[in-house]
């Protein structure tokens, strides 16, 4: 669930990037983007829990919980750069 809430953010910081024409080198990228979203997701525990399922002969588990997971993270990263878009529209001068 971090994963997936840390992408949905993840979304929304682009658009908000984008919309104020920010590049990926600036202050604000490097701090929301780089910094705080970099630390508050992370894919250790979903690594550690598909090897366990992988290991413990879950081979369907280990194989629905790269799918979701990955699938799900693709998901909302868009969803939240499609409602931040409007959002943040007009922020570049």
């Amino acid at each position: 669930m971090v994963n997936v809430t840390g992408c949905f953010g993840m979304g929304l910081a682009a658009a908000y990037a984008k919309a104020h024409g920010l590049s990926g080198t600036s202050e604000y990228w490097l701090l929301v983007a780089t910094g705080f979203l970099g630390s508050y997701t992370t894919v250790s525990s979903f690594s550690l829990q598909t090897l366990a399922l992988a290991r413990g002969g879950e081979t369907p588990g280990a194989l629905g919980n790269i799918v979701l997971s990955v699938g799900g993270c693709l998901a909302v990263v868009a969803a939240g750069f499609v409602l931040g878009a409007p959002l943040f529209a007009g922020g570049a001068s």
